[in-house]
Protein backbone atom coordinates (compact mmCIF):
# COMPACT_ATOMS: atom_id res chain seq x y z
CA UNK A 1 0.00 0.00 0.00
CA UNK A 2 1.04 4.08 -0.65
CA UNK A 3 2.16 5.26 2.63
CA UNK A 4 1.01 8.91 3.12
CA UNK A 5 2.91 11.39 5.52
CA UNK A 6 1.46 14.44 7.07
CA UNK A 7 3.25 17.39 6.61
CA UNK A 8 3.08 19.05 10.15
CA UNK A 9 2.78 23.01 9.87
CA UNK A 10 5.10 25.08 12.01
CA UNK A 11 3.11 25.60 15.79
CA UNK A 12 1.36 22.44 14.99
CA UNK A 13 0.94 20.51 18.48
CA UNK A 14 2.77 17.06 17.36
CA UNK A 15 1.09 15.88 21.09
CA UNK A 16 -2.14 17.91 21.07
CA UNK A 17 -3.98 17.98 24.08
CA UNK A 18 -7.00 16.30 24.25
CA UNK A 19 -10.07 18.76 24.48
CA UNK A 20 -11.48 16.86 27.79
CA UNK A 21 -8.47 15.81 31.07
CA UNK A 22 -9.52 14.51 33.91
CA UNK A 23 -13.52 15.58 33.38
CA UNK A 24 -12.24 19.37 32.92
CA UNK A 25 -11.69 21.04 29.65
CA UNK A 26 -8.54 22.72 28.97
CA UNK A 27 -9.62 26.27 28.86
CA UNK A 28 -11.43 25.46 32.29
CA UNK A 29 -7.60 24.14 33.70
CA UNK A 30 -5.44 26.92 32.00
CA UNK A 31 -7.47 29.61 33.72
CA UNK A 32 -8.10 27.80 36.94
CA UNK A 33 -7.23 29.83 40.06
CA UNK A 34 -3.95 29.69 41.54
CA UNK A 35 -2.99 26.92 43.95
CA UNK A 36 -1.50 27.33 47.54
CA UNK A 37 1.93 26.03 45.63
CA UNK A 38 1.93 28.84 43.34
CA UNK A 39 1.18 31.48 45.72
CA UNK A 40 4.19 30.37 47.92
CA UNK A 41 5.86 30.37 44.82
CA UNK A 42 5.05 33.53 43.88
CA UNK A 43 5.70 34.85 47.30
CA UNK A 44 9.56 33.61 47.08
CA UNK A 45 9.94 35.27 43.54
CA UNK A 46 8.83 38.46 45.27
CA UNK A 47 11.22 38.05 48.31
CA UNK A 48 14.36 37.12 46.28
CA UNK A 49 14.12 40.07 43.99
CA UNK A 50 13.69 42.53 47.11
CA UNK A 51 16.61 40.69 49.02
CA UNK A 52 18.92 41.13 45.95
CA UNK A 53 17.21 45.22 45.29
CA UNK A 54 18.50 45.59 49.24
CA UNK A 55 21.84 43.69 48.64
CA UNK A 56 22.38 45.49 45.40
CA UNK A 57 21.74 48.87 47.42
CA UNK A 58 23.66 47.92 50.36
CA UNK A 59 26.69 47.01 48.06
CA UNK A 60 26.88 50.71 46.35
CA UNK A 61 26.39 52.28 49.44
CA UNK A 62 29.53 50.34 51.07
CA UNK A 63 31.66 51.67 48.38
CA UNK A 64 30.48 54.82 48.48
CA UNK A 65 31.22 55.05 52.04
CA UNK A 66 34.64 53.49 51.05
CA UNK A 67 34.95 55.75 48.79
CA UNK A 68 33.91 58.75 50.61
CA UNK A 69 36.31 57.56 53.59
CA UNK A 70 39.29 57.49 50.98
CA UNK A 71 38.96 61.23 49.74
CA UNK A 72 38.33 62.35 53.61
CA UNK A 73 41.47 60.60 54.17
CA UNK A 74 43.35 62.19 51.47
CA UNK A 75 42.23 65.67 52.04
CA UNK A 76 42.94 65.33 55.76
CA UNK A 77 47.13 64.40 54.45
CA UNK A 78 47.17 67.04 51.97
CA UNK A 79 45.83 70.09 54.68
CA UNK A 80 47.76 68.96 57.32
CA UNK A 81 51.14 68.68 54.71
CA UNK A 82 49.65 72.17 54.21
CA UNK A 83 49.08 73.82 57.31
CA UNK A 84 52.54 72.55 58.63
CA UNK A 85 54.06 74.45 56.01
CA UNK A 86 53.08 77.78 57.23
CA UNK A 87 55.10 77.76 60.28
CA UNK A 88 58.35 76.03 58.31
CA UNK A 89 58.04 78.90 55.03
CA UNK A 90 58.53 82.85 55.45
CA UNK A 91 55.29 84.74 54.86
CA UNK A 92 56.95 85.97 51.97
CA UNK A 93 55.81 82.51 50.15
CA UNK A 94 52.85 82.12 51.61
CA UNK A 95 51.17 83.32 47.96
CA UNK A 96 52.50 79.49 46.80
CA UNK A 97 50.20 78.32 49.41
CA UNK A 98 47.44 80.47 49.29
CA UNK A 99 47.19 79.24 45.36
CA UNK A 100 47.24 75.70 46.95
CA UNK A 101 44.65 76.47 49.59
CA UNK A 102 42.65 78.05 46.94
CA UNK A 103 43.20 74.83 44.57
CA UNK A 104 42.07 72.57 47.54
CA UNK A 105 38.71 74.60 48.52
CA UNK A 106 37.62 74.70 44.83
CA UNK A 107 37.85 70.82 44.42
CA UNK A 108 36.59 70.04 48.62
CA UNK A 109 33.72 72.24 48.61
CA UNK A 110 32.14 71.44 51.66
CA UNK A 111 34.63 71.98 53.96
CA UNK A 112 35.53 75.41 55.13
CA UNK A 113 39.13 75.33 56.73
CA UNK A 114 40.61 75.49 53.06
CA UNK A 115 39.22 78.99 52.21
CA UNK A 116 40.00 80.09 55.39
CA UNK A 117 43.69 79.59 54.82
CA UNK A 118 43.53 80.64 51.71
CA UNK A 119 42.42 84.41 53.49
CA UNK A 120 45.19 83.70 56.18
CA UNK A 121 48.07 83.65 53.58
CA UNK A 122 46.17 86.30 52.01
CA UNK A 123 46.21 88.87 55.36
CA UNK A 124 49.37 87.87 56.48
CA UNK A 125 51.64 89.19 53.57
CA UNK A 126 49.53 92.39 53.98
CA UNK A 127 50.95 93.43 56.32
CA UNK A 128 54.07 93.83 55.36
CA UNK A 129 53.32 94.94 51.91
CA UNK A 130 51.18 98.29 51.94
CA UNK A 131 50.82 98.86 48.54
CA UNK A 132 49.05 95.42 48.01
CA UNK A 133 47.02 95.20 51.40
CA UNK A 134 43.96 96.29 50.25
CA UNK A 135 44.13 93.78 46.80
CA UNK A 136 44.98 91.22 49.47
CA UNK A 137 42.43 92.32 52.37
CA UNK A 138 39.22 92.03 49.32
CA UNK A 139 40.72 88.39 48.48
CA UNK A 140 40.92 87.42 51.87
CA UNK A 141 37.56 88.40 52.50
CA UNK A 142 35.93 86.84 49.87
CA UNK A 143 37.58 83.78 51.06
CA UNK A 144 35.83 84.23 54.45
CA UNK A 145 32.74 84.55 53.46
CA UNK A 146 33.19 81.36 51.14
CA UNK A 147 34.32 79.86 54.38
CA UNK A 148 31.01 81.34 56.66
CA UNK A 149 28.47 79.97 53.96
CA UNK A 150 30.07 76.73 54.45
CA UNK A 151 29.55 76.76 58.06
CA UNK A 152 33.04 77.64 59.13
CA UNK A 153 34.02 78.82 62.90
CA UNK A 154 32.52 81.97 63.03
CA UNK A 155 34.98 83.02 65.58
CA UNK A 156 37.87 82.35 63.67
CA UNK A 157 36.58 83.79 61.03
CA UNK A 158 35.95 87.00 62.65
CA UNK A 159 39.54 87.18 63.65
CA UNK A 160 41.09 86.93 60.56
CA UNK A 161 38.60 89.71 59.39
CA UNK A 162 39.66 91.79 62.39
CA UNK A 163 43.38 91.55 60.86
CA UNK A 164 42.70 91.96 57.50
CA UNK A 165 41.22 95.22 59.40
CA UNK A 166 44.38 95.68 61.19
CA UNK A 167 46.54 95.39 57.83
CA UNK A 168 44.46 97.98 55.68
CA UNK A 169 44.52 100.33 58.54
CA UNK A 170 48.35 100.09 58.57
CA UNK A 171 48.34 101.73 55.05
CA UNK A 172 47.31 104.64 56.51
CA UNK A 173 46.96 104.94 60.41
CA UNK A 174 45.89 108.75 60.72
CA UNK A 175 43.46 108.52 57.63
CA UNK A 176 41.83 105.41 58.00
CA UNK A 177 42.02 104.83 61.76
CA UNK A 178 38.34 105.39 62.43
CA UNK A 179 37.26 103.33 59.86
CA UNK A 180 39.52 99.89 60.18
CA UNK A 181 40.33 100.79 63.73
CA UNK A 182 36.79 100.21 64.86
CA UNK A 183 35.95 97.42 62.49
CA UNK A 184 38.88 95.57 63.89
CA UNK A 185 37.73 95.86 67.25
CA UNK A 186 33.91 95.30 66.13
CA UNK A 187 35.06 91.89 64.72
CA UNK A 188 37.50 90.96 68.06
CA UNK A 189 33.95 91.38 69.71
CA UNK A 190 32.49 89.15 67.92
CA UNK A 191 34.99 86.48 67.68
CA UNK A 192 35.02 86.36 72.13
CA UNK A 193 31.19 86.53 71.84
CA UNK A 194 31.01 83.22 69.29
CA UNK A 195 33.56 81.46 71.66
CA UNK A 196 35.06 83.23 74.57
CA UNK A 197 37.74 80.64 75.16
CA UNK A 198 39.24 81.52 71.56
CA UNK A 199 43.05 82.24 72.36
CA UNK A 200 43.45 83.84 69.04
CA UNK A 201 41.28 86.58 69.64
CA UNK A 202 42.88 87.47 73.08
CA UNK A 203 46.16 87.08 71.00
CA UNK A 204 44.95 89.56 68.93
CA UNK A 205 43.65 92.00 71.74
CA UNK A 206 46.66 91.76 73.72
CA UNK A 207 48.88 93.15 70.41
CA UNK A 208 46.55 95.55 69.15
CA UNK A 209 45.59 97.44 73.14
CA UNK A 210 50.35 96.71 73.52
CA UNK A 211 50.88 99.24 69.81
CA UNK A 212 48.21 101.70 70.78
CA UNK A 213 48.57 104.80 72.31
CA UNK A 214 47.89 104.96 76.34
CA UNK A 215 45.90 108.19 75.23
CA UNK A 216 43.86 106.41 73.13
CA UNK A 217 43.27 103.36 75.53
CA UNK A 218 46.24 101.43 75.03
CA UNK A 219 49.17 100.72 76.63
CA UNK A 220 51.76 97.23 78.29
CA UNK A 221 49.25 97.69 81.17
CA UNK A 222 45.86 96.71 78.94
CA UNK A 223 47.43 94.37 76.79
CA UNK A 224 48.81 91.95 79.85
CA UNK A 225 45.57 90.63 81.11
CA UNK A 226 44.82 89.71 77.54
CA UNK A 227 48.06 87.95 76.94
CA UNK A 228 47.64 86.16 80.12
CA UNK A 229 44.20 84.76 79.08
CA UNK A 230 45.53 84.12 75.44
CA UNK A 231 47.89 82.18 76.82
CA UNK A 232 46.36 80.26 79.44
CA UNK A 233 43.57 79.80 76.23
CA UNK A 234 46.18 77.96 74.10
CA UNK A 235 47.31 75.48 77.08
CA UNK A 236 43.26 74.39 77.58
CA UNK A 237 42.97 73.81 73.82
CA UNK A 238 42.34 71.36 72.03
CA UNK A 239 43.12 71.16 68.23
CA UNK A 240 40.68 68.77 66.36
CA UNK A 241 41.28 67.70 62.87
CA UNK A 242 44.97 68.66 63.49
CA UNK A 243 44.69 71.10 60.79
CA UNK A 244 42.00 73.29 62.58
CA UNK A 245 43.33 77.17 63.51
CA UNK A 246 45.59 76.99 65.98
CA UNK A 247 48.48 79.55 64.99
CA UNK A 248 49.41 82.45 67.67
CA UNK A 249 50.13 80.43 70.60
CA UNK A 250 54.14 80.85 69.85
CA UNK A 251 53.55 84.75 69.40
CA UNK A 252 51.31 84.89 72.30
CA UNK A 253 53.79 83.78 74.76
CA UNK A 254 56.68 86.19 73.25
CA UNK A 255 53.69 88.96 73.53
CA UNK A 256 53.21 87.90 77.18
CA UNK A 257 57.09 88.01 78.27
CA UNK A 258 56.85 91.72 76.34
CA UNK A 259 54.19 92.69 78.66
CA UNK A 260 55.36 91.50 81.52
CA UNK A 261 59.06 92.42 80.63
CA UNK A 262 57.50 96.32 80.23
CA UNK A 263 55.10 96.17 82.95
CA UNK A 264 58.03 95.58 85.07
CA UNK A 265 60.22 98.28 84.26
Amino acid sequence: GQTHRRRISIGQNLYPLPTVLYGRSVHQLRNRPPTRNHEHRYKNQIKMKTFKRIALLLVAGFAGLCATSAQGTAYAEVMNRKVAALDSVPPTEYAILAADFSRIAAVEGSDWMAAYYTAYCRIIPAFGNPSEADRLCEEAESMLSKAESLGGDLSEIACLRSMAASARLLVNPQERWQTYGAESGRQLAVALEANPANPRAYFLQAQSLLYTPAQFGGGKDKALPFAEKSVSCYAAATVSPAYAPHWGEQQARQLLMLCKAETQE
